[in-house]
């Protein structure tokens, strides 16, 4: 294989070994395949596109909605994530992926640079973007100034580079997309776009909408991060962002081969998808129940999301022990695997909701200048939310239309209503505990952003199992580095612990978190049952 030990050693300098795939097929016949050192950017463009995109899907179901209580896999002893014992096989399967996929993105770039292919320039920075976003997010500092210099400069150690130096270097990345498709690119060879069908306005409205995302991420650090905010929402010729759900970034996968979602070619069965029970605090935060337990109002994207089991809705409880499991299982609805699971499910990166609740936030909080009330805005992110669910309605049996009314009678809710929250009349204590534990819910399926904003803002409330003793008692505050990082790169990882001021588990607080921007306490403490 031509440049094999080139690619080994800039992949190892993440710790990660990238595999070559030998008989490379017209990326048209296959996106999944991907051959470094191939001739055109365009060979590279699919399989990043479609291989992160089931990622997002992978990830969501697998990790993101056990960790945050949105799922607990109570129908066996298999899966222990929602009890937090998490192996360090586990955590080095997520850095290979986001490791290797953040190259793959960077050596498109190389290619397109080299071709003159623009369009492909900027694809490639929006998608290390979004490969490096969460392999920092996830685990705190990482190689990234000499990430990928091991096949240019046999640079086979590389140094850690700071989370707040990680997040600077990505927004320059993205002020650079930024740049590019400011020009209308035009892709060399065009249907190969699975996100945005070769459209340069809206990969520019994504790349400044997920600024956006990253500088909410880390503005507990630096009033400065919401100024950089402010800049964009001033000068929206020069940043646009999305202003509909037309503009989500979106994978659409379809129902043949090799164009399916994660979940195509019966890769999850139904009964490993709804083994993962819908849990308590989803019930809680989208029912209102009587007192014998019957809903008397439900949000509309309930039947969306899950599949009631006995009469009620009922969740199972996230970090229960095995003495509780029965107990808890029993009834609890299930998520729903005919609309979640279908072949051609789409994949979401991001979506218009996020950035109206970013908007909703930054008023509440008096850090940005807006024309609307905070009111207006959190309504519209959830009218938004709604919207985007709505138009999934023909593939599930009990869901119906979201109308514009069934959102207004949501807003009045004691589950929706902004007025209310604060007094007996919410089942929210603040009007910022309330936005901030709709956007999580709006985060559904969104990778790991909601396990990302759980973290940096604590809200919603959870709450901590007896069976989590396995991470004595706390949601997991990061991944920790795999073993094979840290016996092959040991004194940079050592370094990157010292700065991060912890351990190499799960416990070590990363700078943006509500954790360490608190001196180390949390909302909601483990209480003893």
């Amino acid at each position: 294989m031509k440049n094999i030990k080139s690619i080994i050693a800039a992949s190892v300098s993440l710790g990660c070994l990238v595999s070559c795939t030998h008989n490379f097929e017209d990326i048209n016949t296959n996106p999944n395949k991907f051959l470094f050192g191939q001739e055109k950017a365009y060979n590279c463009v699919e399989p990043i596109i479609y291989g992160t995109a089931r990622n997002v899907q992978n990830y969501s179901y697998f990790w993101n909605n056990e960790l945050v209580q949105m799922t607990a896999y109570t129908a066996g002893a298999t899966r222990q994530e929602h009890m937090y014992s998490i192996t360090g096989g586990n955590w080095q399967s997520v850095w290979d992926a986001y490791a290797r996929y953040g190259f793959d993105s960077h050596h498109m770039i190389d290619l397109a640079v080299r071709d003159g292919d623009k369009f492909l320039e900027g694809v490639g920075l929006v998608m290390k973007v979004h490969c490096l976003s969460n392999l920092v997010s996830l685990f705190g500092d990482i190689p990234f100034v000499e990430a990928y210099k091991g096949r240019t400069e046999g640079i086979l150690e590389p140094a850690f580079d700071s989370q707040e130096d990680v997040f600077g270097y990505l927004l320059r990345d993205l002020d650079s997309a930024n740049v590019i498709f400011s020009r209308n690119p035009k892709p060399v060879r065009t249907g190969l776009d699975g996100m945005y069908d070769d459209d340069a306005a809206s990969w520019r409205k994504f790349a400044n909408s997920l600024k956006l995302r990253l500088l909410l991420r880390v503005s507990g650090i630096n009033d400065k991060y919401w100024a950089q905010m402010q800049e964009i929402i001033d000068n929206p010729s020069m940043y646009p962002v999305f202003t509909s759900n037309d503009d989500n970034a979106r994978v659409r996968f379809k129902v043949t081969d090799p164009y399916m979602s994660y979940f195509g070619n019966d890769k999850i069965t139904e009964s490993d998808f709804t083994g993962h029970r819908v849990t308590e605090q989803v019930i809680k935060m989208m029912t209102v129940l009587d007192a014998d337990g019957n809903a008397t109002y439900e949000d509309p994207r309930l039947n969306y999301w899950a599949k009631m089991r006995s009469g009620k809705w009922k969740g199972t409880i996230s970090g229960c022990t095995e003495g509780q499991k029965n107990a808890a299982d029993e009834g609890a609805a299930i998520p729903n695997y005919e609309l979640l699971a279908r072949p051609e499910m789409d994949a979401f990166y991001m979506d218009y909701s996020e950035l109206l609740f970013i908007y909703a936030e930054g008023k509440l909080k008096g850090k940005l200048n807006l024309p609307e009330t905070v009111k207006a805005y959190y309504e519209k992110a959830v009218a938004a939310s709604m919207e985007k669910w709505s138009a999934y309605n023909t593939f599930t049996a009990k869901a119906r239309p979201i109308k514009a009314k069934d959102v207004d009678t949501f807003l009045a809710s004691a589950i929706g209503s902004f007025d209310n929250a604060g007094t007996e009349e919410s089942i929210y204590g603040s009007q910022e505990e309330l936005v901030l534990s709709q956007k999580w819910l709006s985060l559904y399926y969104v990778l790991f952003e909601p396990y990302n904003e759980w973290r940096r803002t604590e809200y919603p409330v959870l709450t901590i199992g007896d069976g989590t003793i396995s991470n004595n008692f706390e949601l997991p505050t990061r991944f920790g580095y795999p073993n094979y990082t840290v016996s092959t790169n040991s004194a940079n990882v050592g370094i990157a612990l010292e700065r991060m001021g912890g351990a190499n588990d799960m416990h070590t607080a990363l700078v943006w978190s509500y954790k360490k921007l608190n001196g180390g306490s949390h909302r909601n403490p483990y209480e003893a049952k």
